[in-house]
């Protein structure tokens, strides 16, 4: 793979050296569609006639963090704190948002969902997507189970990957080279590239693109002992996707697409204990999306099959597991006059397959269950929206979930909005009731750890705030409680999942963003979050505030992040204890330069100030380090 991979890699650059093409518009284009969203109700409505605050990773700011990686904008967003980050690049990520688990994010990729049955959550891991993939992102948070289904509890990410550019090639190369030190270390280094080759012919477009990175430095495991150094953790990752389109005629078009991704991951024994752990993940996902458009409508079939393999063998508890699953998403879309009404039926399988080796015995041995492994979901659907003449603004929709395990259940939403329009801007007020049903992940239900007696977690949230706009100033505040029952976790008593009663989640987000003048832009958040029992690893307050100038064909960037106190749990005595993790704060600069139209330089400083931290007990996070990087495009 790593040979066909330096190959690719070759022909993409002999293009670049044979072939220039007049600069790429189309980029710049999407930054039009900054006002426009989709992601809650599958539409394109304009922000104001939205009714939840929604929030858009653009093409231009993807282009400004270039040698950043996706995660570490998403993390930037009120609410949302992505744990694990800035550790070691192995380190499992937590995706909490508004004191939610990973598990209660839905991930999009170019409208299909995708997750990893074989995953401990469950969920999709965002380190398997280069940044340089990415065209923009788009986030709703809430319950949005009517639309998205069982795991849409706390927040949808749709991410739209790149796609092909007028002309019949055009390339993108771009490399970047670093140090990937802890606070201590001092001789980690970072290799990262990536390259995509696209082009139209006629009713045909592709794309195929190529990623890789490379890290080592430090250890995972952080040392008690100043005396005593573990020994360093490597990381690598690569990984390919392929798209491919074409437009039968006016109203029909299909595209199909692929993509393979692998890690190599040394890893440690456990927090503050060196280890000689070793194992490999690999995942490929392969997929089609038809769509017919007809005078007010149009119908759409999004379907993928996943596959994943994790391997871990080498390691101090030997096994292996496999997990796949066929995802089928059929809707309708239509238009009369201001209502836009969504129908279709979701339908999902999961299934995975363990080895581990019995007690007393020395080979893998396929797990057997007490019932079969398999999660499946079919669910049909139905989500209007209406937006009227006068500024009120309703979104409703409901869903009936029917689980093979746990039978039906309906979710239901309604999220009114009232816009008053004024120059240059709006004022909108927004509240919604949203339910949600959860049912565990087929790992949660079947791994060693897991427990085939959980019951499903359901929640209800409600919310309200406002968003006031005038001209570059964009200011927005909600309030939301989260009712959960049932809750699906981890028992550090009985070393299994369970549900461990319930709870209330309550909290404040806060964002402001405003351009001073035309080239300089200022954005801060605020997000304060409240759990009614301990919430392992979420703070309750956390601060994001940057702020980013263009000069010509410079961009400089400088960001600021505070994270508070939060709890986590320390395994290492009997019975495991709670402990605190101190808060910290993180400075960071970005500059980018365009040399002229094929060739730009990028430079990244992480942790300016070398703050010593932990994102989790007893595990290393990456100190100051730098990042260079060189890219062409043609």
């Amino acid at each position: 793979m790593k040979k066909q991979l330096l190959i690719v890699g070759a022909v993409a650059l002999s293009f670049a050296s044979t072939k220039s093409f007049a600069q790429d518009q189309e980029q710049e284009k999407t930054e039009i569609l900054d006002e426009v969203v989709i992601t809650d109700s599958r539409f394109k409505l304009k922000k104001e006639n939205s009714g939840k605050v929604v929030h858009k990773i653009t093409a231009a700011t993807i282009k400004k963090n270039q040698g950043k990686n996706l995660v570490d904008l998403i993390n930037t967003i009120a609410g949302i704190e992505i744990n694990g980050n800035t550790s070691s690049n192995g380190q499992n990520l937590g995706f909490f948002v508004r004191g939610g688990a990973t598990k209660e994010v839905v991930v999009l990729i170019d409208g299909v969902q995708v997750s990893n049955p074989a995953g401990i959550s469950g969920g999709y891991d965002l380190r398997l997507l280069d940044l340089n993939e990415v065209a923009s992102v788009e986030i709703i948070k809430g319950a949005a189970s009517t639309l998205y289904g069982s795991g849409a509890t706390t927040a949808v990410v749709s991410i739209k990957l790149k796609e092909a550019k007028s002309g019949v090639v055009n390339t993108d190369v771009a490399m970047f080279f670093g140090t990937n030190n802890s606070q201590e270390s001092k001789n980690g280094t970072i290799i990262q590239s990536n390259a995509n080759v696209n082009g139209k012919i006629n009713k045909f477009n592709y794309l195929v693109g190529f990623s890789s990175l490379q890290s080592n430095g430090f250890s995972a495991a952080k040392s008690e002992n100043t005396n005593v150094e573990f020994k360093d953790d490597s990381f690598k990752r690569i990984g390919t996707n392929l798209k491919l389109g074409y437009r039968v005629n006016k109203n029909f078009s299909i595209k199909a697409f692929g993509s393979y991704s692998e890690f190599d991951n040394n890893y440690d024994a456990g927090a503050f204990t060196d280890g000689n752990n070793f194992s490999e993940d690999m995942s490929y996902r392969v997929g089609i999306s038809p769509e017919y458009k007809y005078g007010n409508g149009s119908i759409h079939i999004n379907a993928t099959y996943s596959k994943y393999k994790s391997d871990r063998t080498q390691t101090s508890f030997p096994g292996k597991s496999n997990g796949e699953n066929y995802i089928v998403d059929a809707y309708v879309k239509h238009k009369f006059d201001n209502l836009y009404l969504v129908g279709g039926v979701n339908y999902q399988d999961n299934s995975i397959e363990t080895y581990a080796i019995p007690f007393g015995q020395t080979e893998l041995t396929k797990t057997v269950y007490s019932e079969k492994p398999v999660s499946k979901l079919i669910d049909p659907y139905v989500n209007a929206v209406f937006v009227s003449d006068f500024g009120l603004n309703l979104n409703a929709g409901v869903r009936l979930n029917n689980h093979n395990k746990y039978g039906n259940h309906f979710v239901y939403n309604a999220n009114p909005s009232y816009t008053i329009k004024q120059d240059n801007g709006y004022i909108k007020f927004l509240g919604s009731y949203s339910t949600a049903f959860l049912a565990p992940s087929v790992q949660e239900l079947y791994a060693s750890w897991g427990n085939i007696d959980l019951k499903p977690q359901e929640s209800a949230t409600y919310e309200g705030g406002v968003e006031y706009k005038y001209n570059s100033l964009t200011l927005n505040a909600v309030y939301f409680n989260r009712d959960v029952d049932n809750i699906i976790a981890y028992n550090s008593t009985t070393f299994k999942m369970d549900n461990l009663g319930d709870t209330t989640i309550k909290g404040l987000e806060f964002s402001v963003n405003y351009s001073l003048i035309k080239d300089l832009q200022l954005n801060a958040n605020y997000a304060y979050t409240k759990n009614d029992v301990i919430a392992i690893r979420i703070p309750k307050h956390k601060i994001n505030a940057g702020v980013n100038y263009t000069y010509k064909a410079t961009n400089l960037g400088l960001n600021y992040q505070f994270i508070s106190d939060r709890d986590d749990t320390d395994f290492r005595p009997w019975p495991s204890v709670s402990t605190v993790l101190e808060s910290y704060s993180l400075l960071d600069f970005s500059a980018n330069h365009k040399l002229n139209d094929n060739v730009r330089l990028m430079f990244n400083i992480s942790n300016i100030l070398n703050e010593d931290y932990q994102e989790v007990l007893g595990f290393s996070t990456r100190g100051r380090n730098f990042k260079f990087g060189l890219g062409f495009n043609f």
